[in-house]
């Protein structure tokens, strides 16, 4: 029988799981918030809930699809996906930017 101590280090599959699993929650997490950003506004009418959800759906959402599931399910080079992502999240932020200070 074999009595190894627990390995104080992780494999890289357990890295790379883990970092999945993270992009996985803030991807769920932004929508959340993106979704009761949108709810606000259906229900008072203000602009800025619009774009306080459509930014945080450009900074945080559509990135990780553009990284995760673009180069997988089609043959885009990494410099496209990585322009693509950083542009929405600067979008994401703009946005963000209008409707805190802006007058939406």
């Amino acid at each position: 029988m074999d009595w190894t101590p627990l390995q104080t280090g992780t494999s890289a599959e357990t890295a790379a799981v883990l970092v999945l699993l993270g992009r996985a929650v803030a991807f769920v997490v932004a929508l959340w918030i993106a979704n009761r950003a949108y709810r606000g506004y259906r229900r008072a009418s203000d602009p800025a809930l619009l774009w306080l959800a459509l930014g945080i759906t450009l900074l945080a959402a559509v990135p990780t699809v553009v990284r995760f599931l673009v180069p997988t399910l089609t043959d885009t080079s990494q410099l496209l996906t990585t322009v693509a992502a950083t542009g929405s999240e600067i979008v994401g932020l703009a946005a963000i930017l209008y409707a805190v200070y802006g007058r939406p």
